[in-house]
Order: C-alpha cells, then structure tokens, then sequence
C-alpha cells in the first residue's frame, strides 16, 4: 500500500531554500560589518581624530556591527533548523483505508482510536501507525497496527519521514510488545502507567472477596434503576436522540475535553453495530447514564462513559459488571477498562535509592491531589485486572521533558498554540431531546498520562 499523507514541499526542496538564504544571510551580515567598519574609520579621520582616541570607538564599532551579524547569522540558523509542519489532514480514503486495517489487525486496546480524526497516517509495509505534530515533535499514538510482519517497515519508514521533516518522536501510550524494536532504533522507553484489562471468564460476583462490589450493584437495582445492555445495531433512531441528549448534556458541563491516544475524545464515530453500550434508567424511565465499549478484534475496550443528573453510589460499577457479565456470555476475550496514569507507582512501593524513593512520593502526593490517581485505581481493582504497562517512546533523556510536555499538550491538559478543526468533529442528532440538568457528578476524562475519578469511573 502507498499512501503519501503529506501534501506539503519535499524536505530536500525546503531545507536547500533555508540554506540558501542562510548564506545569504551571513554574506550580507559579514559585508554590513564591512562596510561599517570603513564608514566609521572614514569619519573619524575626517573628523581629525587622533589614532588612539579613534580606536575605543572604532572598537564599539566592531562589536555593535559584528552583534548584528551575529543575530542574523542566527537567526538564518534557527530558520535552516525549524522543522517542518504537518498542516494536512487525513483524507476520507486514508482514514477507510485505516479503519480496514484496525478492523483485521487491531488486537491492542487502543488500536481503535487511532481512528481519531484529527490525527495524521502513514503507510507502510501494509500497516499503519497515527500520529499528530506539535511544534517540532511528532507524538504517535500507540504502537502501529498491521500484519507482525508491518511493524518494523513502519516504523522505519516513519523515522525517516519525521528525520526528513526535522521532527522529534514520542511514541505515546505502546505496550511492552515492541519495546525491543523501539530500543533498536535507538529510542528509549519509560513506563508511564498502566491498563487495566479484566478477563471475563474469570470475573464473578460471587465470595466475599467481592462482597462490596455484589451490593453496589445489587444497590443501584433496590433503588428501582433499570441497566440495559445493547449493540450498537440495536440502537433505533428514538434511543439515538437521548443518548445525543446525555452525551450534551454532560459536554456542557466540561471546560473541555481530554484524550488522544486512548479516547476519542471530542470526536464520535458514531454507532457502530458491534460497540455494545450500557445504559442506566433512572426510575422515572430518563435515560442517566451511557458507557460505550468499543468492540475489536473480538474484545470490548471501554471509550467513554456520561453520568448526567442525580444518580446513585455504585452507577459505574454496576454498569461495568453488566458489560462484564455481557461479555463473559458472548465469549470475548478481554474487556479493557482504564488506563490508570503512574498507577505502577501507586500500586507498589517505590523502588530506588531513598532520595528516589522520597522524590517519587512527593511527586505522587502532588499529582494525586490534582488527578486523584489512587481513585481510579482502587476503582480498577474492584474487578480484578490483570494491569499491563503502558510506555512513552522517547529520543534521549536530555529530550524526557520535552516529550512529556508534547504528550500532555496532546491529550489537552496543556494548551496548544493552534488547534486544527475537523468536518468529523461530533455533533449532537439535529432533534435532540430536553436535556437533564448536571450537577457536577458528570464523569471526567481519564486515558491520558494521569486522570481518575471520585465515585465515578471516567473515559478512558
């Protein structure tokens, strides 16, 4: 397959055109310097200035001119070595032609949303790996999807295009499946958080080990709510409209919405007739609650979940099990829940020298007071998970910081300096239903490097 996502200059083309006017500009820095040198001594001598009191000023002379030329010169450099910028979108054939190959080959949990539509392909050796640039750093989202055979063809064949364009790489949110291939490539991994991934056949409500799980859910049911689990083709037009109406109706509650590697974030694809959705009635028959499960591969990976109006303790918990219980009667493999940020660190002991140790819990404390990561966890442990690790892809350690500020700049806990409008961008159904009032117990974003929940689970 060949598919050129690109529609800009060739790199070779633009980085001759920056070379020529660097040259350009030194020439004419080095000939100002030159000229301002004769200027100057030709003053003075005309002035009748005696030789040592000309030369202090000749001096400042030189300096002011050569500074000049120094910041030409520079700035001629920084324009050589600014990367070039992916202004493109994705075409509706290379988002088919992407969505074709996550259908066959997406066996990883977040495989499908790299379907987002404000992300970049590229093609290569029959798989396809997403990414977006911001600045000078391309941040792909998750490892490349295809055939085990694609892998390396395609991230070879990236590298070259982000060394052509002049762009840093972060790999963000990849499992431990590649790790060896990144390391061959002379890219360096550090393991951001981890997933929580529950086997069906395994779960159960029943013992005592669960016991506080089983009367959530029983909890919500004694309280006269109603869950109802249904596929995405089962879903009528009518059921379309209310799940638009709660889907609005917690959006404007946001200030705004996170995700990229592992959430759809602001963009829906719409119902798919395999995506199973859960749904939480209240007793007056309103529709309270929606938690859409992504389906892959034969396995479910939970996208988001919307709370909207007064619901009880134990919601989302009941809501999971359902899915659960759903998926344990079909046969599907695995169900993926959250990815839970540094959850690794909370889970365990650090590990390390003391001073380590110390500046690891510090730095938990901090961020758990902001993203209540010990929440989300705990959440997660109600179902017993197997937790695999997730990892940022990284160029050197000299370049950590700067990645992980492009990372959270992409899944929007910082801002960005332009933001690219899509036509897929989600819209509510033209005849949305009245909207339930919030109050603040909407469910947050999570699937970014650290995110959680305060009774409730968020998106991924």
């Amino acid at each position: 397959m060949s598919i050129h996502t690109q529609r800009m200059d060739g790199p070779v083309a633009g980085r001759r055109l920056r070379t020529a006017r660097l040259w350009r500009g030194t020439r004419t820095a080095v000939s100002l310097a030159i000229a301002g040198l004769v200027l100057l001594a030709a003053l003075n001598l005309f002035k009748g200035l005696a030789y040592e009191e000309a030369v202090p000023e000749l001096c400042l002379a030189v300096l002011l001119v050569a500074g000049r030329a120094v910041v030409i010169s520079v700035l001629a450099v920084r324009s050589l070595l600014r990367p070039a910028e992916a202004v493109a979108h994705s075409t509706e054939h290379e988002l088919g032609a992407a969505r074709a190959i996550v259908a066959r080959h997406g066996e990883d949990s977040i495989s499908p949303f790299i379907l987002r539509p404000d992300k970049e392909f590229h093609f290569a050796g029959g798989g396809v790996l997403a990414y977006r640039v911001f600045g000078e750093t391309a941040v792909v989202s998750g490892d490349p999807v295809g055939p085990e055979e694609s892998v390396a063809p395609t991230l070879d064949s990236f590298q070259a295009l982000a060394q052509a364009h002049g762009w840093r790489v972060v790999v963000w949110g990849c499992s431990a499946r590649h790790l060896s291939r990144y390391r061959s490539m002379g890219l360096r991994a550090l393991r951001a958080g981890e997933e929580a991934v529950v086997d069906p056949a395994r779960f159960t409500l029943e013992g005592r080990s669960v016991r506080k799980l089983r009367q959530s859910a029983h909890r919500v049911q004694r309280r006269g709510w109603e869950i109802i689990a249904c596929d995405g083709r089962e879903i009528d037009s009518e059921l379309e409209l209310e799940i638009d109406a709660v889907e609005m109706a917690w959006r404007s509650g946001q200030g705004h919405l996170l995700g990229f590697a592992m959430a759809m974030g602001a963009f829906e694809s719409g119902v798919q007739p395999n995506d199973l959705y859960v749904l939480a009635r209240s007793p007056a028959g309103e529709l309270r609650g929606v938690m859409r499960f992504i389906s892959h591969c034969g396995k479910l990976s939970l996208d988001t979940m919307r709370r909207v109006g007064e619901t009880p303790n134990g919601l989302n918990e009941a809501l999971v099990c359902r899915a659960l219980e759903i998926a344990r009667r079909r046969g599907v493999a695995e169900v993926s829940l959250n990815y839970a940020g540094l959850g690794h660190l909370v889970r365990g002991e650090p590990h390390g020298t003391l001073a380590s140790r110390l500046l690891t819990r510090g730095a938990l404390a901090l961020l758990g007071r902001r993203f209540q990561m010990d929440r989300l966890v705990r959440f997660n442990e109600k179902f017993s998970p197997d937790w695999r690790p997730r990892y940022v892809i990284y160029e050197s350690r000299l370049g950590l910081p700067r990645a992980v500020f492009r990372v959270l700049q992409a899944e929007g806990y910082l801002p960005q300096r332009r933001r690219r409008r899509s036509s897929a961008r989600w819209r509510p159904a033209p005849r949305a239903l009245p909207l339930p009032q919030t109050n603040g117990s909407g469910v947050g974003e999570s699937g970014s490097l650290v995110d959680a929940v305060a009774h409730t689970v968020g998106d991924r």
